[in-house]
């Protein structure tokens, strides 16, 4: 079972590894063709559909592999009314968004309206693939997911190379609108390749998939699924609600720019969240299967080592975040994303502070997987929504103080008192034991590579490229490689 979940887990690893760089290049491209306002307002329209998305989800993904893997004699009927109960809700969203965008100030343009129903079609697509990965995930058969997500990036990296170098070059001038509503078709088209193929390989090597429409299933899953469904929309709400208050609190043309430097940097960071989620949903079968069994050994050994990798993980990528966090930002973008000439802080300022978001999504995610394993999802719903009114009313109260920079400390604030929350809920269901002895350790180790990385980007300058290479690959590997010995070594003993 453990090489299974490695195999898992490795598989979607090295699938999220390939999109990072394909999307990062993406960023790159968009970065220093777009103008800062127009960026900003590609970042607008698909954060604005991605808390849509969520809504429409209804957190289905993760209840579907938890349905499959207890009923495995029913998957072509759970996949089937899954599928279908998703396309619904995505056509539902797509006119919801249309209309509530008339509404809201800098959304209410030809451009977003336009773009926003692209990127809901897009939207819907993704819902029918996100089916077929669940069902995927839960035969642990989700390798093939690297092959399509990868051919379905590149096929999009092209199209947009094609709008920017060939159709709509910088040299030509223009608005920009026209080459952007390109950009959004080009996403679709990506989602729509990465789907045909997952569906091609889900049908012959698992099940057929077809549409099923069993009313009296579709309600009972829609009513179990709803809170926590609620609860990942309000989760993305809190996360996400500071660009659309960006919108409506700073004026238009300085909300956009404030958009395209806060943007940048998370969605770096948003990025790296995914690992995460990969992570933990290649656990989540033993996990339920190991509540189901009461196998409270298997259970706390899970448990023990999730917390630590995530732990591991997240405190590194903040160290070596913060230590090339302006490298980065160079090679992706432009000097335009460091210079304060169009606003009164970057890219810069306020990456690090996002990047503090990691050390306590990672951790969030173990309370919120356990809560699922034994079916008490619906208590997720009442503590996104104290986070997201904590968030909301805070947000109101210092972006017109301190813009984006203040939006990115309170989201980790917001991410501080969700994992506080977390571990007073889930306390009467598990144990759990917080090792802060281990904690302080890692905490050690990265600060000497952060000294370590600090002198010698300092005084051995190699270039910008080859100091992310060298010495950022180099140390990041060095730690990572530390913390495995300690890990399979603590865990062989058990």
């Amino acid at each position: 079972m453990l090489q299974k979940i490695a195999t898992n887990t490795l598989s979607q690893v090295f699938s999220k590894f390939g999109t990072a760089l394909v999307s990062i290049f993406l960023i790159g491209i968009l970065t220093k063709y777009l103008p800062l306002e127009m960026y900003g307002v590609y970042n607008k329209v698909y954060i604005y559909l991605w808390m849509f998305a969520f809504l429409a989800d209804l957190g289905l993904y993760t209840i579907a592999i938890r349905e499959i893997t207890e009923n495995k004699s029913e998957t072509r009927k759970i996949v089937g009314n899954i599928l279908s109960l998703r396309v619904l809700l995505g056509i539902g969203i797509f006119f919801l968004s249309l209309f509530i965008a008339l509404f809201i100030p800098g959304y209410d343009s030809y451009l977003v309206l336009w773009g926003i129903a692209i990127i809901s079609i897009f939207t819907i697509v993704s819902l029918i693939n996100s089916s077929i990965l669940s069902l995927m995930q839960a035969y642990m058969k989700i390798e093939f997911s690297f092959v399509s997500v990868i051919l379905g990036k590149i096929l999009n990296i092209l199209l947009v190379s094609i709008i920017v170098f060939l159709l709509f070059p910088w040299e030509l001038g223009g608005d920009f609108e026209s080459p952007l509503l390109y950009i959004f078709g080009a996403g679709l088209l990506w989602i729509t390749l990465t789907t045909i193929m997952n569906y091609w390989y889900a049908s012959k090597s698992i099940v057929s998939i077809k549409f099923v429409i069993d009313r009296e299933y579709m309600k009972n899953i829609f009513r179990i699924s709803l809170p926590y469904g609620l609860a990942l929309f309000l989760g993305v709400v809190y996360f996400k609600v500071d660009v659309i208050l960006l919108s409506i609190l700073e004026p238009e043309k300085l909300a956009d720019v404030s958009i395209a430097l806060y943007s940048l940097p998370m969605k770096i960071v948003e990025v790296l969240m995914v690992l995460g989620w990969f992570y933990l949903n290649s656990i989540l079968p033993s996990l339920i299967e190991s509540f189901k069994k009461k196998d409270t050994k298997k259970i706390q050994k899970l448990i023990d080592i999730s917390f630590k990798i995530l732990i591991s993980v997240g405190v590194g990528v903040f160290v070596f975040g913060t230590l090339l966090r302006e490298h980065v930002i160079r090679i992706i973008a432009n000097t335009e994303y460091l210079s304060s000439t169009q606003h009164l802080y970057s890219s810069g300022d306020v990456f690090w502070i996002v990047l503090a978001v990691l050390l306590f999504h990672f951790v969030s995610l173990v309370f919120i997987y356990i809560l699922i394993a034994v079916r008490q999802q619906w208590k997720l719903l009442k503590i996104n929504l104290i986070v997201t009114v904590f968030n909301i009313i805070w947000n109101m109260i210092i972006i017109p103080y301190y813009s984006f920079l203040g939006a990115g400390v309170v989201t980790v604030l917001s991410q501080i008192l969700l994992v506080m929350l977390w571990y007073i809920v889930t306390r009467p269901i598990f144990q759990i034991h917080l090792d802060f002895k281990f904690l302080v350790w890692v905490v050690f180790l990265a600060v000497w590579f952060f000294i370590i990385g600090k002198y010698l980007l300092e005084n051995y300058q190699l270039g910008l490229i080859a100091d992310v290479l060298v010495y950022g690959w180099f140390l990041a590997a060095l730690y990572a490689g530390i913390l495995f010995f300690f890990l399979k070594r603590e865990f062989s003993h058990r």
